[in-house]
């Protein structure tokens, strides 16, 4: 399998800090034949250093948990690092009062031997572009997200609501944890793969989003993608990992 891929994060032009955290995983990883290709968004929620820290231990955590898991299925390795994951950042969060209530979205996918899986908390999102159409791969875990899907409100709405940051699923926030696996989806080649955080959905529309990634060139669509939404007031952490399947 060959890949174009490129990531970007960056602090925005309001935040002093960024608490978003990525990983992207492929060549040279140990075992990444068995596992193929890894790639996780994390959007730290908690303040200063608690944010900070719960997006690094996800992303560090589900990065070393899949890679060396002996489970034979992609899906089920994921999903069992994220509740690794989860408790981790719960227990620091209960053993340090200064970083007591953080928590993290996390958004991941592993494309190993043609197929691609998708595992994910809160509302950092993964796209998916196949000849020429967008289509958001996860659900938003979110209280204007819930509101969308109920048809309460549109998506545009929601981009402004006030209630817009209200997450209903994290890590580090519940002992218990149940993250949206997603059916695995046979990878084409052509098809382009966008992971991010709100910092960049909340100010970028689908339809953008759409095309930039038709433009190809992934760094170049990274550097697009932030530049747009750091244009329109930049008031988040904005974290972009684009991938694209060349040959499988």
């Amino acid at each position: 399998m060959k890949l174009d891929h490129a990531s970007l994060t960056d602090l925005g032009r309001v935040r002093g800090n960024n608490e978003d955290s990525f990983g992207d995983y492929f060549e040279g990883e140990i075992d990444h034949e068995k596992r193929g290709a890894l790639f996780v968004v994390a959007d730290g929620m908690g303040g200063h250093r608690g944010g900070e820290i719960a997006s690094k231990v996800a992303v560090e955590t589900i990065h070393e948990h899949y890679f060396k898991s002996e489970d034979p299925d992609h899906s089920s390795a994921l999903v069992s690092a994220f509740e690794l994951a989860n408790k981790l950042i719960v227990e620091q969060s209960v053993s340090d009062p200064t970083l007591f209530g953080m928590g993290t979205t996390c958004t991941s996918m592993a494309l190993v031997d043609g197929m691609a899986y998708f595992v994910h908390v809160g509302d950092s999102r993964a796209y998916r572009q196949r000849n020429g159409t967008l289509e958001q791969v996860t659900h938003d875990h979110s209280l204007v997200g819930e509101m969308v899907r109920s048809g309460i409100i549109t998506d545009e709405d929601a981009r402004t609501h006030p209630k817009r940051n209200v997450i209903t699923r994290s890590l580090g926030v519940q002992e218990s944890l149940t993250p949206d696996a997603l059916d695995p989806v046979e990878l084409q080649e052509g098809d382009a793969f966008l992971l991010c955080s709100d910092g960049l959905t909340s100010y970028v529309t689908d339809v953008e989003l759409g095309e930039a990634l038709a433009k190809g060139g992934t760094a170049n669509v990274c550097s697009e993608l932030v530049d747009l939404a750091n244009g329109r007031g930049g008031r988040d952490n904005i974290t972009v990992i684009v991938v694209r399947v060349v040959s499988l």
